[in-house]
């Protein structure tokens, strides 16, 4: 799995790619964390969650390839990453922690 994070919006509105992970390179604990913060946002995707609102929040854009000719999916996700300790935004932010 390929998982791109990117910064979106501000002044400018221009995006810029601020963390990128491969599982496939990554040691399977680290993998797993990255893995478990992707499947929270397609779970809270799911249940219809809008995250937090506010024109002056920071925004990502996530992108999962799974790869196998799935399409990539896309998450928006608003808001500050540390405001819950962990948040699935931090993780994706700041990488697995061991």
């Amino acid at each position: 799995m390929r998982v791109t994070v990117e910064s979106t919006g501000g002044f400018t509105g221009r995006s810029t790619v601020v963390a990128r992970y491969d599982t496939a390179a990554l040691p399977a604990g680290e993998a797993e964390r990255i893995r478990e913060a992707v499947d929270a946002l397609a779970a809270a995707q799911a249940r219809g969650e809008r995250g937090e609102i506010g024109a002056d929040l920071p925004g990502y854009r996530i992108t999962v390839e799974d790869g196998a000719g799935e399409a990539p999916r896309v998450y928006e996700v608003r808001g500050d990453p540390t405001v819950r300790a962990p948040s699935v935004l931090g993780t994706l932010l700041h990488g697995p922690a061991e």
